[in-house]
């Protein structure tokens, strides 16, 4: 997957589909500008429910050549890591609040064919072992809202946050995407773009509309980058 630190891209999040038309939901998503896929793994440890599993993986995969990346918000991701590269993922992404050694999971990852993602929560502070960590990651992902229910509130506290990784990946001269994940709107994706984010997964709020196709929702995201946010009159800030 072609990843840029000056365009911006777009992921689809596939726990905010429309589960029970999996075969048309995916055909509009293989048409349209996505260029990936986000698969949310929630263990009810981590945050308190359930989302998906490899099985379920399994199936999207069968209908897409799209790169999957599995973001694991798991306690201890550890023995997710196999079967989910073994029914599809391409990027497997590890929090760093997760109880384990992260860079024994990112070699784990790698050795099993596929490459690592550096995932924070949105109220998680920029670690002084970020550089460390990123280094040996694909990309950073830092989400804006917690992970595992939809319709939440934006936390603006990870503006900060992105700008302050934004700003130690220059220092250190790291070409590393940054990627917002969690009720990214046309209300929310300007000041995220600003803060340094290029990569954008987009679920309920601002890509899987009634009113909108996925194209025209990414259209209305680009105006709004541009633009400095714009309201539809749906999102949720």
């Amino acid at each position: 997957m072609k990843l840029s630190t000056t365009e911006y891209s777009f992921n689809a999040s596939l726990s905010c589909i429309d589960l029970g038309h999996v075969a048309d939901s995916m055909k509009e998503i293989n048409q349209s500008r996505i260029k990936s896929l986000h698969y949310d793994i929630v263990d009810g440890q981590f945050n308190e429910c359930f989302i998906f599993g490899d099985l379920m993986l399994k199936v999207f995969r069968s209908y897409t050549t799209l790169p999957i990346t599995v973001h694991l918000a798991c306690r201890n991701p550890l023995p997710y890591i196999k079967p989910c590269i073994a029914n599809g993922a391409d990027y497997i992404a590890i929090h760093y609040e997760a109880e384990t050694d992260i860079e024994a999971a990112f070699q784990q990852i790698r050795r099993l064919g596929a490459k690592p993602v550096l995932a924070f929560r949105c109220d998680t502070q920029v670690p002084k072992d970020f550089i460390k960590l990123a280094a040996h990651s694909e990309w950073i992902l830092k989400l804006s809202v917690q992970p595992g229910f939809s319709g939440q509130l934006f936390q603006k506290e990870a503006l900060q946050h992105i700008v302050q990784m934004k700003q130690l990946l220059m220092e250190a001269k790291l070409d590393k995407v940054i990627e917002a994940d969690g009720n990214i709107h046309t209300g929310t994706i300007h000041s995220c773009a600003k803060a340094g984010a290029t990569m954008f997964t987009g679920g309920t709020s601002g890509l899987f509309h009634q009113k909108y196709s996925i194209d025209e929702s990414i259209a209305l995201l680009e105006q709004a980058i541009a633009s400095g946010g714009i309201s539809n009159g749906i999102d949720n800030e």
